[in-house]
């Protein structure tokens, strides 16, 4: 990749703060979306093990702890979130 490249888009950014707080936002959205899909993953993956023993045609009653699981998991994430937004304050 040329180097110039690097000062030109610098420059642009400078020249336009429309543009740097548009290519800000998009980066907080894209961090955003990529901490839910951690989360989500880390969510199955917890509850699975936790909720499934083996696989059949129905899951029964493991689709009643999967859902309990996931309410847990969902709401300690958001306890936890609430309390560094705190504590940083």
């Amino acid at each position: 990749m040329d180097p110039g490249i690097f000062e030109e888009v610098a420059t642009q950014l400078k020249n336009n703060p429309e543009l740097a707080q548009m290519l800000v936002e998009e980066q907080k959205k894209m961090e955003a979306q990529t901490q839910l899909k951690t989360i989500v993953n880390k969510l199955t993956m917890e509850c699975w093990d936790k909720c499934v023993d083996k696989v059949g045609t129905s899951l029964g009653r493991q689709e009643t702890c999967l859902n309990h699981c996931a309410e847990r998991y969902l709401e300690t994430d958001q306890f936890i979130r609430q309390r560094m937004t705190n504590s940083k304050k």
